[in-house]
């Protein structure tokens, strides 16, 4: 009777494993929708600051609201570089789905890199006008 319980326990644990495997890609979807949505407040603030006059840039506090946008998008590219530098060591996913998410991950790795020169550039300029300029030409396409 034991051993019948430890062989339907076994089972079962084995199951929950196989099923887990398809919920690390679909975890790297998720990740991406946020990502996605984070990069459409970035968006949303340049299309802002573009149309808007450096006085209103400036009592609008939009430097201050663009560096937390793109700190939070820094967030979400970092956990989906995260996400599918696990999902592309899965061992049991075909190879071209591998190189699929290594090719993600390398993509968002570079965006990681590119948005964090331009929030640091962001953050350390003191000067209005400049701080305006470098939020319009901000670039969050991968």
């Amino acid at each position: 009777m034991k051993i019948r319980l430890l062989r339907v326990t076994l089972a079962l644990v084995w199951l929950a494993m196989l099923a887990a495997r398809p919920l690390r890609a679909e975890s790297c979807k998720d990740e991406e929708a946020m990502l996605d949505d984070a990069k459409k407040s970035v968006v949303e603030i340049v299309d802002t600051v573009r149309k808007e006059s450096l006085e209103d840039f400036q009592n609008k506090y939009h430097q201050k609201n663009a560096l937390s946008k793109l700190s939070f998008l820094l967030l979400m590219v970092d956990q989906a570089v995260s996400c599918y530098q696990k999902a592309s060591q899965d061992a049991a996913a075909p190879k071209d789905q591998v190189e699929a998410y290594k090719a993600k991950q390398e993509a968002y790795a570079k965006l990681k890199a590119k948005l964090q020169a331009e929030r640091d550039a962001l953050k350390s300029t003191e000067d209005p006008k400049n701080a305006k300029e470098l939020v319009a030409k901000l670039d969050v396409s991968t």
